[in-house]
């Protein structure tokens, strides 16, 4: 079982001892991008005899890959790719380097480490550092050290003390000194036990697919986020002028709010004001349609539903396109009773996000609030094609249709709830009788007399 967050070590005194030679298995990587001979480069390390491992991102996209030292040039004939964690293995035959010995594990936070890779195609260069955080991701982890990366190092190596792989160095924060984060060396080692190898297209540029969304992934996990404010507020003290820095904390700020919500400590008013203002830091800073998404939710958990909407207008504003922020926006509307133009905004948001349950579901609901019993119907049927399941759902369709007298509809629904939930379908066949014998269908299914 994987520990809990480590968080970053302070005053760390003693120096770090660089092995004698790490930079052996480290090798520049270069790929050519159209016809004009662009190219993108990287860094990489052999793995095993013939084997390098680098980033997805280091060479997606690319074609006429090679690997170098020095003048010393090897092409690349067969590649396997997994892009959900940005790794690329490439075989390289005749390439005569040393394959690096994999690290062991535990690994300990506080422990030396160094980086090697090629910042600029300039290498290898080896920079010594720190392990300051070992971070949740999924069933596996990431990395976090301060030993320096810059543009240029993807791919390249993160080792230990004496000179084993801890994995590879793939992004950091912004160019922040502590906040560089690597992929463990057990990824690796699973890619190339499981992915068979493909031949590398030599001629033809394949479209760039999006890298691995490891920032994002890291916040949704509720394992880090106690982790995630201490970086956040390191990161926005070191560098008050980075958007992104009060975008982090303002992220990590309404997480912990959240959570403390659902502990059912109240609403965390002070942690969600300070994230409302590290949001509104971030887009004066840089305005984007994230920021002010995210500042629309952090508003609307404190019930300021009309700060809420202009935030939520903003981020559309910014991206019509923007699925999240449109249903978002509805919400806004409907926890204000503006139950139409909530369907306005609902609809163009499932619109967008066609496959969103909730989002039809949400609709469905402001449909019925305004008025629109027959839309609401309509709408509730999209969503039972993506939950058949949910006896809920079934329930509050029956109910429509009662409302809509259509009773034959409203009956087959009963008898498809009586084999899921029978107390739902008792609401709702008190509903149809109450209907049947002249009553209100809402009273009669809340278990109170019509009126």
């Amino acid at each position: 079982m994987f520990l809990a967050v480590l968080l970053a070590v302070q005053g760390v005194a003693d120096p770090v001892r660089v092995p004698a030679n790490p930079q052996a298995s480290v090798v520049l990587v270069r790929a050519q991008f159209g016809d004009r001979g662009q190219g993108r480069q990287g860094s990489g390390v052999v793995v095993a005899p013939g084997l390098v491992a680098t980033n997805a991102h280091v060479v997606e996209g690319g074609h006429g890959l090679a690997v170098f030292r020095g003048t010393e040039r090897w092409s690349v004939t067969q590649v396997r790719v997994d892009h959900l964690r940005d790794l690329c293995l490439m075989t390289v035959p005749g390439l005569p380097l040393p394959a690096a010995a994999p690290g062991l594990e535990p690994i300990s936070v506080g422990q030396g480490v160094v980086t090697v890779g090629y910042p600029g195609g300039q290498g290898p260069q080896v920079v010594p550092g720190r392990l300051l955080g070992v971070w949740h991701y999924g069933d596996s982890h990431l990395l976090q050290s301060d030993a320096a990366t810059h543009p240029g190092n993807s791919g390249g190596g993160l080792f230990d003390a004496s000179g084993r792989l801890l994995g590879l160095t793939t992004f950091t924060f912004a160019q922040n000194a502590r906040l560089n984060f690597s992929v463990p060396v057990s990824w690796i080692q699973e890619l190339a036990a499981l992915a068979p190898e493909l031949p590398w297209p030599r001629h033809q540029v394949y479209q760039e697919r999006p890298p691995a969304d490891f920032l994002a992934d890291l916040a949704e996990d509720p394992r880090n986020w106690p982790a995630w404010e201490v970086v956040a507020r390191q990161w926005t003290a070191s560098n008050e002028a980075d958007p992104d820095a009060w975008m982090a904390l303002g992220l990590a700020l309404d997480r912990l709010a959240r959570k403390d919500a659902e502990a059912g400590q109240g609403t965390p008013l002070a942690l969600l004001a300070e994230s409302v203002g590290a949001y509104e830091r971030s887009v004066h800073l840089r305005p984007q349609a994230k920021g002010w998404n995210n500042l629309g939710v952090a508003l609307e958990a404190m019930n300021r539903f009309d700060d809420a909407e202009r935030a939520f207008q903003e981020a559309v504003r910014f991206d019509a396109g923007y699925g999240t922020a449109w249903l978002n926006m509805g919400i806004a509307r409907s926890n204000a009773g503006r139950f139409k133009e909530a369907v306005e905004a609902f609809s163009r948001g499932v619109g967008l996000r066609p496959d969103d349950a909730s989002a039809w579901v949400r609709l469905a609901q402001a449909q019925r609030l305004s008025g629109a019993t027959k839309a609401a119907a309509e709408t509730l049927i999209i969503a039972l094609r993506y939950r058949p399941q949910a006896a809920d759902l079934w329930l509050d369709l029956g109910l429509l249709e009662v409302r809509l007298k259509h009773l034959e509809a409203a009956t087959a629904i009963l008898d498809r709830l009586r084999a899921m939930d029978t107390p739902l379908a008792d609401r709702l066949d008190a509903a149809l009788h109450a209907i049947r014998s002249g009553r209100s269908p809402a009273g009669a299914a809340a278990g109170k007399p019509g009126r």
